[in-house]
């Protein structure tokens, strides 16, 4: 009996201490996160930031859900800082990721900076969605995070802009346009999405953006984690509960950090390398496409079954491509329904890829760098002279700026170690004008990966440029011997936010060209006709 008194006695104690230490941690980032101003999204090559730390969970935009996998919170209301910017270390992105004590607002100040407010479906909507009104016109935008717009605050999403631009063309027009876009979000997720809650809100038109994630190597499908999610066992219930104990959280974390040893750079060029010496050499994208959240198969269903939906509800349909993948066979499948199905198609990355060479081409002309066209004769196996050029204005450059590829003439993936030139030699069109310079020889064909970075130690992958693999294929005309890169510029990737995303300036051109698509489409001409005349109507009864 005395041993079960102690044993009991015991356990209380236990039970005592871990409550009061669950409450302690519970409370500890509670005041934590309530001193935070701004979330940090700083980008790492490879994305491995490693574990995320339990203190942030409550900071995350998006929430488990039973039907649609996860989905944006609802009323949430944050403002993140972009650090899409050089540093001197990977490991100094991961410590912004990882820092407890928040930073002041001070610390961004020279970082870009971008607000989110969702409202109680966990929509970038102004407010809740309610019934549409006899006089508007209703544009619902579904789609994943280029929908959503990430990386830019409410109103200069491609949907907001879009809104704008029609109140401007067409005054008086009672037009809505819904944001429905929510992050990570796949052709499956839409689907469903459009069963559950599109249909219901009466569309006239229904814009559809979906294959960055549908052609993401997850290792998984997401029809087989949604069943799954739905399937109820005693390995998830236990794997929930434990998941509630922000203790348990954060000893996990702890001890996955402890384990976690993040790849270089080197790395990750090394493979971007090889996937693209395996595709030269015959390797099809369907080898890989089992791991993908959704086959092309499925893919070409969920689209063609979404067209099918909206026009049930006598709407019209607009696909887009939103990836930033110039030749990506999900943009061929959408190219080829919209044939099909005869309904307006806009590849977003074309738009992105035509700006960024009207913004290549100012800045040659500003710089007075326009190559003079050169041609001597050859044959189409010789190999080229890459002169690759990179603008760093007033970013001072203490050392030199280097290049790095997995390549003999890149250095073979050693850091600091091949040097830019901004002297009139090796190439440099003029020196001392802050453009830097390198030629290097490849073979017609090479797809080329690399990086700069700014006077780091040899050997060492420090002074970093933007976290973003760098690349192109090197195409030439038979009797061109040398190939002038477009001047990059150190610490930006132009018309893009990061490296999946465009940047604001990027929405607004998709959102110019959606207007003009709906411009030309007469129905959609026909249905603002028809909603401006029933305003006027019912202005006049009034």
């Amino acid at each position: 009996m005395a041993l079960i008194k102690r044993v009991g006695r015991l356990a209380f104690v236990t039970v005592l201490a871990l409550t009061t230490l669950e409450g302690l941690v519970r409370v500890t980032y509670g005041v934590r996160n309530a001193f935070v101003t701004h979330v940090p999204l700083p980008y790492v090559i490879g994305h491995d930031y490693g574990p995320t730390p339990p203190w942030l969970e409550d900071l995350l935009i998006l929430a488990p859900d039973s039907s649609l996998i996860w989905r944006n919170r609802p009323n949430l209301s944050r403002r993140y800082v972009d650090i899409f910017q050089p540093v001197r270390t990977d490991d100094e992105r991961r410590a912004l990721f990882r820092a407890f004590l928040p930073p002041s607002a001070e610390s961004w100040k020279d970082y870009p900076e971008w607000e989110i407010r969702l409202n109680d479906e966990g929509y970038r909507a102004r407010g809740p969605i309610g019934p549409k009104r006899p006089s508007s016109v209703r544009i619902v935008c579904l789609g994943d995070s280029w929908t959503f717009g990430m990386n830019v605050s409410d109103d200069e999403t491609y949907p907001a802009r879009l809104e704008r631009l029609l109140r401007r063309e067409l005054p008086g027009l009672d037009v809505e346009v819904l944001n429905l876009g929510l992050l990570g979000y796949s052709s499956h997720q839409g689907l469903a999405l459009m069963k559950s809650r599109v249909l219901g809100l009466e569309p006239d038109v229904v814009l559809l953006g979906f294959a960055m994630n549908d052609a993401k190597l997850a290792g998984y499908r997401d029809k087989d984690r949604a069943v799954y999610a739905a399937q109820p066992s005693v390995r998830k219930s236990v794997s929930d509960l434990m998941a509630r104990s922000e203790v348990l959280r954060l000893l996990q974390y702890l001890a996955l950090m402890v384990r976690h040893r993040p790849q270089t750079i080197g790395y990750y060029l090394q493979r971007e390398a090889e996937a693209a010496k395996a595709a030269a050499g015959g390797q099809r994208f369907d080898e890989l496409e089992p791991w993908t959240r959704v086959s092309l198969k499925d893919y070409e269903h969920n689209m063609r079954e979404m067209i099918r939906l909206v026009r049930s509800r006598a709407a019209e349909v607009v696909l887009l491509y939103n990836e930033l993948w110039e030749n990506g066979p999900y943009r061929d499948v959408l190219r080829r329904l919209a044939q099909e199905e005869k309904v307006p198609f806009l590849d977003s990355n074309a738009v992105i890829l035509g700006a960024r060479r009207k913004v290549e081409a100012e800045l040659e002309r500003t710089l007075g760098l326009v190559p003079a066209a050169e041609h001597e004769p050859g044959s189409a196996e010789d190999e080229v002279e890459v002169v690759f050029r990179v603008y760093v204005g007033t970013l001072p450059v203490p050392k030199a700026l280097y290049i790095a590829g997995p390549y003999p003439q890149l250095g073979s993936l050693v850091p600091n170690n091949v040097a830019l030139y901004d002297d009139g030699t090796h190439g440099d069109q003029r020196a001392r004008d802050g453009v830097w310079t390198y030629a290097a020889w490849f073979r017609p064909g090479t797809t080329v990966y690399y990086v700069y970075t700014n006077s780091g130690a040899e050997g060492r992958w420090a002074g970093l440029d933007v976290p973003h693999i760098r690349e192109f294929s090197v195409e030439t005309a038979p009797t061109q011997r040398r190939l002038y890169r477009p001047i990059e510029s150190f610490g930006k990737i132009y018309l893009q936010a990061d490296s999946w995303h465009p940047d604001r300036t990027g929405y607004g051109l998709i959102a110019e060209e959606l207007l003009q698509i709906l411009q030309r489409n007469a129905t959609f001409r026909e249905r603002a006709m028809r909603a401006s005349e029933t305003a006027s109507t019912a202005g006049g009864k009034r």
